[in-house]
């Protein structure tokens, strides 16, 4: 008679994953926010504005490469180094995440104590996490210091690799090696769930901020609140694990005699012999030739997807605000779709990583991500070439029509902060082109040319619209036609922005299940390589690969930016990541769980 199967345990699942979760909320928050806290304390400084401009002194080509991205049209003309230094910043928690997360994960395999292995880390590491998250935006928007504002990001960065890897190796203690991808795809769900939290965590603060306040008359006032959201689910996490998850007493029982267990210092010689017994077994356990090739192979594999995926969570709304013409705002709910739908797909990834196995899942997840993003691309080209342009001329086009859109926003902006009713009429491109037509004096459309002329340091001029017309566009106009060459100039973008605004949308459908079928199951395999006493250590492995990708990636796919000129270069960057991670699995001969299909195989030849 086959023995019974063995089941999850989801109860215990779901409530392990509430530490992922919190971790999840954090990052969530972490990327948009402190991108725009650290935009602002760096614009606004005089060091970094000074040394911009001796950097442009110093090397003259740069800027002259600046100029010849932007096709002479005003915008981009030189170089300032905020984008680079919030790359920079930017970095450190991934940095941190390599050098810290493996030994945090080897001490909490190492680690004995009345809580288990891996809740001391957690019920520590998430609450000061937690604090020093929640004070980042009132450090920084308070005082308006860079160094005390770093002070904090490098000490919330430090503690969130404290206990990421003993979070993240908890449920595969608690699980069997055999449900560990459905058991994966829990852990997933729940930090989906906590993204997805993270990622509405502003209107959500935008909602509070009214109520208790009135309506905000900058986003910047609501931050505070967005990161108090992000702290008390934290400090929620970690509670929920210390006071629901039981994790076994992981301290060395020592077998002895009832007068040995009253000696205490006998007690205490035989567990550092037990421990050292135990340490030097886990030693011995070394991998095979074979299982070595594959993890190297995995981990090679692993970094190659996150490099992918890391540029897309990075510039995505860096993208959206050029390609697609969308502020953050409506950039993070798009990125909550993409979160939905990978939590969707998370509890039937891990049950076809069980049935087919894991690397066939992970490499349809591939292909199904590759094929969607180059979709969007080949529809992009397509209408691009039907109105006689190539990618390069349209992206000239659209920088001009965006730098408007933006200039137009801000103006907006000032305006509605000078009357405080909010009664006036807002300003649009389409009021704009009337005004180049018909210039009026004193209309507050005159605002819009001087804020152009303030972001390209003086180098925007309204002939610049006539030059983009003619060279660019390929319509004529004669000279001093800036309303027809603004219309020329919006007609050429408008059609092809507004069906890529559609078509993000089932991308990032097949994206977000194609996603949670390759992170269900990359861990598991991983972890299946190393073994059930080195949980903690792989998983500090798997960490490394996937860390030190997010700290390449932010330069690597910045200069691929800087040399195509666009952000849809995410297009190809992205699915040539997600190509060479796919060739690399094939080698991946390890790490799979035995497919349910043989085990029922082979239940029913013992049954008979």
């Amino acid at each position: 008679m086959a023995e019974q199967k063995q089941k999850l345990n989801v109860k215990l699942t779901i409530l392990t994953g509430f530490g992922f979760m919190a971790s999840s909320i954090a990052w969530a928050i972490y990327d948009p926010y402190i991108t725009k806290i650290l935009n602002k304390l760096l614009t606004e400084s005089a060091f970094v504005s000074n040394l911009s401009a001796k950097l442009n002194e110093a090397i003259p080509f740069l800027a002259e490469f600046a100029r010849s991205q932007g096709e002479d049209v005003g915008f981009g003309s030189s170089i300032s180094l905020v984008p680079l230094f919030i790359g920079i910043i930017m970095t450190f928690d991934n940095i941190f995440g390599v050098i810290f997360q493996p030994t945090f994960g080897k001490l909490s395999d190492n680690c004995h104590s009345k809580l288990g292995k891996r809740r001391p880390f957690i019920v520590f590491g998430a609450p000061v996490s937690a604090l020093l998250f929640a004070i980042i935006p009132f450090v920084a928007l308070k005082t308006g210091s860079l160094p005390a504002t770093m002070v904090c990001i490098i000490l919330f960065v430090f503690t969130m690799s404290l206990w990421r890897a003993p979070v993240v190796a908890l449920m595969p203690d608690l699980t069997p090696p055999e449900l560990r991808s459905e058991g994966n795809a829990i852990i997933n769900l729940m930090g989906g769930i906590g993204g997805a939290v993270g990622m509405v965590a502003g209107t959500i603060a935008a909602a509070i901020y009214a109520l208790l306040f009135g309506k905000a008359t900058e986003e910047s006032q609501t931050f505070p609140i967005v990161f108090i959201i992000g702290s008390v689910v934290m400090v929620a996490g970690a509670l929920v694990l210390l006071f629901f998850v039981k994790e076994q007493d992981s301290r060395i029982q020592v077998k002895a005699d009832k007068n040995m267990a009253l000696d205490a210092a006998a007690q205490k010689k035989a567990e550092k012999e037990a421990k050292k017994a135990e340490k030097a077994a886990r030693k011995a356990n070394k991998l095979s030739a074979g299982e070595r090739k594959s993890l190297l192979f995995m981990l090679a594999s692993l970094f190659f997807l996150f490099c992918g995926s890391n540029a897309i969570t990075t510039f995505f709304s860096l993208f959206a605000q050029e390609i697609l013409h969308m502020a953050t705002a409506q950039a993070t709910i798009i990125m909550a779709i993409f979160a939905v739908c990978s939590a969707a797909a998370a509890i039937p990834a891990g049950k076809m990583g069980r049935k087919i196995g894991r690397k066939k899942t992970i490499m349809a997840g591939l292909s199904v991500f590759i094929s969607a993003f180059l979709v969007f691309f080949l529809v992009f080209t397509i209408m691009v070439t039907s109105q006689g342009l190539s990618v390069g001329k349209y992206v000239q086009s659209n920088k001009v029509y965006a730098n408007i859109d933006t200039a137009v926003n801000e103006v907006n902006t000032e305006l509605k902060e000078e009357n405080l009713t909010g009664d006036f009429a807002a300003l649009t491109i389409d009021g704009y082109i009337d005004y180049l037509n018909s210039p009026e004096e004193g209309s507050s459309y005159e605002k819009v040319t001087a804020k152009l002329e303030e972001k390209s340091g003086g180098e925007f001029h309204l002939d610049n619209l006539v030059a983009t017309s003619n060279n660019i566009i390929g319509k004529e106009v004669a000279e001093g036609g800036y309303g027809e060459a603004l219309t020329n100039i919006k007609e050429s973008v408008d059609g092809i922005v507004k069906v890529l605004k559609i078509l993000i949308y089932p991308v990032l459908v097949l994206a977000g299940f194609a996603n949670m079928f390759i992170t269900v199951n990359t861990l598991p395999l991983v972890l299946e390589i190393g073994g059930i006493d080195k949980v903690g250590t792989f998983t500090g492995y798997y960490y490394t690969a996937t860390f030190s990708a997010q700290i390449a990636s932010p330069i690597v796919y910045g200069a691929v930016a800087m040399v195509t000129g666009t952000y849809m270069s995410l297009f190809y960057y992205s699915p040539i990541a997600f190509l060479i991670c796919l060739g690399l699995i094939l080698f991946v001969k390890h790490g799979e769980a035995i497919p349910q299909d043989v085990v029922d195989k082979i239940e029913e030849e013992n049954a008979d």
